[in-house]
């Protein structure tokens, strides 16, 4: 007996059991790279392990999700967005039928692009790009494959499946729509030429990700608020509470509960009218009342003038050190900041040549930062030492 044999066999026959609206590991358009088969997952499962096994989930507990820099552990990081986007759509696609490897690979590689200090830090460094004549600017979708593709491995990427990569470039949870139906006409083969907001995921997996996106984050959004003092449960709207309810669970048990019923056999991922019109009035009210708050917007823009300043001092760093090359250069920066040391060494061992723009070097550094790390590399930075 092969147990490898076998344990593929059991695998791929469990599959067909899948829902016809269900993309197959064995439909799989593969990678850009062969890579030899594992004996005991599937395609899609083996892009789960290599998302969580690398650095840049890793560096998601550190980023922001709404709250910026946290002092309670029990407020949302984006690595919690991420798992509970995860866990949710799982619930959703076994309900449907659809590939949970699938679903749970596009679910925890999502948000890799995600700069820190969340929308605040995707925003400037959109605005500088733009402002710098880079018409794309920066869209953390976008951002995402670019670093699951060539940034992850000092340059080597992780060689995900197309269907995980498309998932992740068009997840885009802040587009609102009551249905979200797969594009499959459109070419996976040219994903890398997609950057803007408007495709949507070719797989019936990546669309249930896109919508879950926001059920994870519009319930939690509201409790993370309340337990810092922003609003009170008293200040959401008696229809939402009546309707959708107060709490997170049960907003999310009703949205779980709507989405199953309203997707059941079809090629598409949907909410009824109904409910869909209250998740729309629960995102008017987070928007208004939390994410525009005045405590929030100030702390924002200190994220955003952290960001900014750091752009400006890196590329003036990059100019002057001719990329790393000037070593005299080099060894007095890292003498001021140490950490300057980790940006030559990204510059170094990442695949970038002449023709590489400082933007994109600089953007790329950046936009992997932590919270954390970005604020310790601006205090080194703008913060003079003291002399004696």
């Amino acid at each position: 007996m092969n147990p490898e044999f076998d344990i593929r066999r059991f695998l791929l026959e469990d599959e067909e059991k899948l829902s016809p609206f269900a993309k197959k590991s064995s439909e799989s358009l593969g990678r850009k790279l062969p890579m030899k088969r594992d004996p005991f997952r599937l395609e899609f499962a083996r892009d789960e392990t290599r998302i969580l096994h690398s650095p840049p989930f890793r560096r998601l507990k550190h980023k922001t999700q709404v709250f910026l820099s946290p002092n309670n552990d029990h407020i949302c990081t984006r690595m919690e967005h991420v798992l509970h986007v995860s866990s949710i759509a799982a619930v959703i696609g076994r309900c449907l039928n659809l590939n949970i490897d699938l679903i749970n690979a596009i679910a925890k590689g999502h948000d890799l692009g995600h700069p820190p200090f969340g929308h605040a830090g995707e925003r400037v460094l959109d605005h500088t790009l733009q402002l710098a004549g880079i018409k794309s600017g920066f869209k953390h979708e976008v951002h995402g494959l670019r670093v699951v593709d060539k940034l992850t491995n000092y340059g080597s990427g992780l060689n995900l499946t197309y269907e995980v990569r498309d998932g992740i470039i068009t997840h885009c949870g802040e587009s609102f729509e009551r249905a979200v139906v797969p594009d499959r006409k459109r070419s996976l083969l040219e994903i890398e030429s997609i950057d803007d907001r408007f495709n949507y995921p070719a797989t019936l997996e990546g669309c249930l990700v896109r919508l879950v996106d926001r059920i994870a984050y519009l319930g939690r959004d509201l409790e993370d608020a309340i337990k810092a003092d922003l609003i009170r449960k008293s200040d959401i709207p008696p229809e939402i509470v009546r309707n959708l309810g107060s709490e997170n669970g049960k907003i999310i048990g009703t949205f779980v509960n709507d989405t199953i019923a309203s997707s059941l056999g079809k090629d598409s991922i949907e909410m009824s009218e109904e409910v869909f019109g209250y998740m729309h009035m629960l995102k008017e009210f987070n928007y208004e009342r939390i994410y525009r708050h005045p405590e929030v917007e100030r702390k924002s823009r200190k994220a955003a003038s952290i960001i900014e300043l750091l752009y400006q001092e890196l590329d003036r760093i990059l100019e002057l050190s001719e990329r790393g090359k000037n070593l005299a250069f080099t060894a007095t920066i890292t003498r001021e900041s140490s950490l300057m040391s980790i940006f030559f060494d990204f510059i170094k061992n990442t695949n970038y040549d002449e023709s590489t723009p400082s933007w994109r070097i600089i953007t790329d550094y950046i936009a992997g930062m932590t919270d954390s790390f970005a604020q310790r590399t601006f205090m080194q930075l703008f913060m003079p030492d003291p002399v004696i």
